[in-house]
């Protein structure tokens, strides 16, 4: 997908992004936490899911899920303040995956879902962690 055909999808990512993270930030202490962090396992499940075939990505996908179940664990356990770090951390880092994982042939999702979702997790890793 082009620059220029990728950019509406970032920026409407980047918009569902900030209002979800608007969202969740209205959920008090680690109630919050939780809720950030599971919504960013459920992000890192989408890869994996849409797989047509089991290949050579799918380990490095796996292994996504488990750091970002592990982040969201240690998010909870930590006060909410740094829980709300870490889990928009994980969200930051989740972005750099979407950019480099990009579209593939062997997977079922289009080609605008991968800069959708960077703009959605980037922006709401800014919000979360304001």
């Amino acid at each position: 997908m082009s620059t220029a055909r990728s950019a509406p999808a970032l920026v409407a990512g980047a918009v569902l992004g900030w209002a979800s993270a608007h969202a969740v930030r209205r959920f008090d202490g680690r109630a919050g936490v939780a809720a950030a962090g599971a919504a960013l396992v459920g992000a890192a499940v989408i890869y994996p899911a849409a797989r047509r075939e089991v290949g050579p990505g799918l380990g490095v996908e796996a292994g996504v899920v488990l750091a970002t179940t592990a982040l969201t664990a240690a998010a909870v356990r930590a006060d909410s303040a740094a829980g709300r770090r870490i889990v928009a951390a994980g969200w930051a880092s989740h972005a750099l995956f979407d950019f480099l994982q990009g579209p593939s042939h062997d997977s079922r999702l289009p080609a605008w879902y991968a800069p959708l979702c960077a703009g959605f997790d980037v922006a709401y890793a800014g919000r979360l962690a304001r």
